[in-house]
């Protein structure tokens, strides 16, 4: 008689990446001049955080340099940085603008249209993190 071994499966939830706006920009300057021209046109207060966002790979860990305002209303974070790429999937955009709080399309299509005013800065668009399918997308997520 045969006996046949019952098998047991193991569901692995998802990473889920919680629901939040942010604007990619697309400029050739600095980080540090980007956070300076966002200050003077949308008085958001970025500072350089003490500490920058790390994402791992297979090749080491990766830094990206990470501004954040005072009220946490906004995080600029740049999406490359030592030879890698934060979102590979965002690789032509050079920076995130990220929107804290609820997500409200109304208030990032405001926010899209100042930063484009900029001169510097090339172009802006606007994400959502459920559609960017990225698992470094969560790191945005300040």
């Amino acid at each position: 008689m045969n006996r046949e071994k019952k098998i047991t499966r193991h569901i692995i939830p998802a990473h889920e990446i919680p629901q939040f706006l942010f604007l990619g920009i697309v400029s050739a300057e600095p980080d540090y001049r980007i956070s300076v021209m966002l200050n003077r046109h949308l008085g958001s207060g970025l500072r350089k955080c003490d500490h920058d966002v790390t994402a791992v790979t297979e090749g080491g860990e990766n830094r990206f340099s990470c501004f954040v305002s005072d009220m946490p209303a906004f995080s600029l974070v740049s999406n490359h940085g030592e030879g890698s790429t934060l979102i590979r999937k965002l690789r032509k955009i050079d920076f995130f603008l990220v929107i804290s709080g609820a997500p409200d399309q109304k208030r990032a299509e405001s926010l899209a249209n100042t930063v484009r005013k900029i001169p510097e800065i090339t172009a802006v668009f606007i994400f959502n993190s459920q559609t960017v399918n990225d698992i470094n997308t969560s790191l945005l997520a300040l």
